[in-house]
């Protein structure tokens, strides 16, 4: 999936891109808005970004996820090589350990997500909130796709800076 930033200054701007970008069959679900006058975007009925697209829980759970599952192996081979109950502790000791790892992982990984800023977005929300700027994130699945959003901002809506462009956006990483 490849994720397009830009920047407008007006409401009126953000509410023209959504309409436009919905003409060639881009749906609210691939366009978010974040910054500015966010009562005003939802009286408007725009898609604003929401704790997903403005936290980075996925990014931070995936990677707690990632070390649970290595801490998870560690402890669960550490626990069925020592024996500690005088039983055979085998395979499903190993796998529970680890699912649990996991699961530890991600749940400490997603509360420090949750309280940070989106990792994606950084570059970008210094100039939202130093004035009344709109950062409109418009996401598509491919090349072509791509192609027929940049050419829908270039041709109606040059007030819009396009800010950056990410050829491989995954929330995860």
């Amino acid at each position: 999936m490849k994720r397009i930033y830009y920047l407008t200054s007006s409401l009126p701007s953000v509410q023209g891109i959504s309409r436009d970008l919905h003409s060639v069959g881009i749906g609210d679900n691939r366009i978010h808005v974040t910054g500015g006058d966010l009562a005003g975007l939802q009286q408007a009925h725009i898609n604003t970004a929401g704790v997903l697209e403005e936290t980075d829980l996925m990014h931070s759970a995936f990677v707690g996820a990632m070390y649970g599952l290595g801490l998870g192996v560690l402890a669960g081979f550490m626990l069925a090589g020592m024996d500690p109950w005088g039983r055979d502790l085998g395979t499903e000791t190993i796998m529970g350990v680890t699912v649990f790892g996991i699961c530890v992982g991600a749940w400490l990984g997603g509360i420090r997500g949750i309280s940070s800023r989106n990792h994606h977005l950084v570059p970008y929300l210094a100039r939202v909130e130093q004035g009344k700027s709109y950062l409109v994130m418009v996401d598509a699945d491919d090349e072509l796709q791509a192609d027929a959003i940049e050419r829908v901002m270039q041709e109606k809506h040059r007030e819009a800076q396009q800010a950056g462009r990410e050829e491989h956006y995954s929330p995860l990483l």
